[in-house]
């Protein structure tokens, strides 16, 4: 039971006036059922509202519900407030009241009791009622009970399956922020823990490990990898082994790097700096081999480490020391013949590579000229496939008569012949000629009868020899 001035448990607070003095309350309606226990008191003139049933028509008003802090219910359409002290009647009896609105927060969904006059299980006079929704301004109504005799909240559920869902769940978030963490964390860490330093002092170790395979992973843009081989890098070692890498680990950009190095290929310290680009998640060297110039052995039976120069075109060679042989018979290397290469500044030193005839082929080189030379001057014409052409020489008048003309080859001439001087072409190695010069003295007979001294003119030409073909001749330019 409610106390006075108190609104009675889970029912609607009746508001029937406007002035500032509260009316005086109206008389009780006769015989209210007896309450019952989870089902709120009636309130008269007020049938329950019913889910699902629409509102007895005419009623369209306004009761708020303190308790709850419901919706506003209207009761009637009039606009007249009723007298003070006129009784109030219930049911359909009720004259129409004033609608009176006062929102007093949340709004809450209307109490589904049985309906007015009736008993729990008693449907005897019940009228089907709709719960009613109330106005949506800032109210956000909350699910109304099921209708019962002991109609109340659902039960809680356990809070056990909460509990288990919400470890299985964190541990699920738990293990994707570990993934996460690890396919953006440990690349980076990859990337950070391999420097430039590091990359050339590992190129380095593998060349003199003799491991071109390993090394050329280390490089980028290598245009020709004729001599980066494992044989080529053993013989290297051989001749004179890499050791003593010492490299400096200055600060390095994020894209590129220049990385100084001191190393020792044999006896020799080589000090360089290589230069280094990150590509992708690794760092490259872009200059970490030589070019190699086979140009001075073009044309012979060379070989460079054991390698035949016949089919090198333009070849690079990794860091270390190289050995040019010749398989000739007639040439040798015109000076040193092992070389040692720790940076592009040794390159040029194999562009001045030069071959020379040796013993067998500067004799070779004479006896070849002399002979060529003396068949020469045993000609009696004007022109000659060694030069001393007297075509066009000047008698005062007279012409020179082919094959009149008589040539000699004097002391000095047969002399120089026995001592020439032969010399590599630079462009053709394998090409030997001589710039000695060869005297030879001429007469012949002019058209008049006379006997003429050829005195300017009539000069051998240059002999040139190729020993680079099957049988060598000499050749007069």
């Amino acid at each position: 039971m409610a106390t006075e001035g108190e609104p009675p448990q889970g029912g609607h607070e009746l508001d029937f006036g406007s002035g500032s003095q509260d009316p005086a309350p109206p008389p009780a309606a006769p015989g209210p059922p007896p309450a019952v226990p989870g089902v709120p008191p009636a309130v008269p003139g007020v049938p329950p509202a019913v889910p699902g049933v629409p509102p007895l028509a005419g009623a369209a008003p306004s009761v708020t519900d303190p308790a709850q802090g419901g919706h506003e219910l209207a009761f009637g359409t009039g606009s007249a407030a009723p007298a003070a002290g006129a009784p109030v009647l219930s049911g359909d009896q009720a004259p129409p009241v004033p609608p009176y609105a006062r929102p007093s927060g949340p709004a809450s969904a209307a109490y589904p009791g049985p309906p007015y006059g009736a008993h729990p299980g008693d449907t005897s006079g019940a009228q089907p009622l709709q719960a009613y929704r109330g106005p949506s301004y800032g109210a956000q109504p909350t699910q109304a009970y099921p209708a019962g005799p002991y109609s109340g909240p659902p039960p809680k559920k356990s809070s056990k399956g909460l509990l288990w869902g919400l470890i299985g769940g964190g541990a699920v978030v738990l293990i994707a922020a570990v993934l996460i963490v690890a396919l953006l964390v440990v690349p980076a860490v990859t990337r950070s823990s391999v420097t430039a330093a590091d990359t050339v002092k590992a190129y380095l170790t593998a060349v003199s490990q003799s491991d071109a395979k390993s090394a050329l992973g280390y490089l980028e843009g290598v245009p020709n990898k004729e001599l980066l081989t494992d044989a080529v890098l053993k013989e290297s070692n051989k001749l004179a082994p890499i050791g003593h890498i010492s490299v400096k680990k200055d600060a390095e950009g994020k894209y590129s790097a220049s990385v100084p190095v001191t190393f020792s290929i044999g006896d020799r310290t080589v000090s360089t700096t290589y230069d280094v680009y990150r590509l992708k998640d690794a760092w490259k060297i872009t200059n970490g081999v030589i070019p190699f110039s086979v140009d001075g052995i073009r044309g012979l039976d060379a070989t460079v480490n054991g390698v035949s120069s016949a089919n090198l075109t333009s070849p690079y060679v990794f860091p270390g020391a190289y050995a040019i042989a010749l398989d000739s018979k007639y040439f040798s290397i015109d000076g040193d013949s092992t070389f040692t290469v720790g940076s592009p500044d040794d390159a040029s030193a194999l562009y001045d590579v030069k071959t020379k005839l040796n013993d067998a082929g500067v004799s070779q080189f004479r006896s070849l000229v002399r002979a060529a030379v003396e068949a020469c001057v045993a000609m009696k014409t004007l022109s000659t496939p060694c030069g001393m052409d007297i075509t066009a020489i000047d008698l005062s008048g007279a012409t020179p008569v082919d094959g009149s003309v008589t040539r000699t080859l004097t002391a000095e001439g047969s002399a120089a012949l026995d001592t020439l001087k032969p010399e590599s072409s630079g462009s053709s190695p394998t090409v030997v000629s001589t710039y000695d010069s060869i005297s030879v003295d001429t007469t012949l007979q002019g058209s008049d009868g006379n006997t003429y001294t050829v005195t300017f003119g009539g000069y051998l030409d240059t002999p040139k020899v190729d020993f680079g073909v099957a049988t060598p001749t000499v050749v007069w330019e």
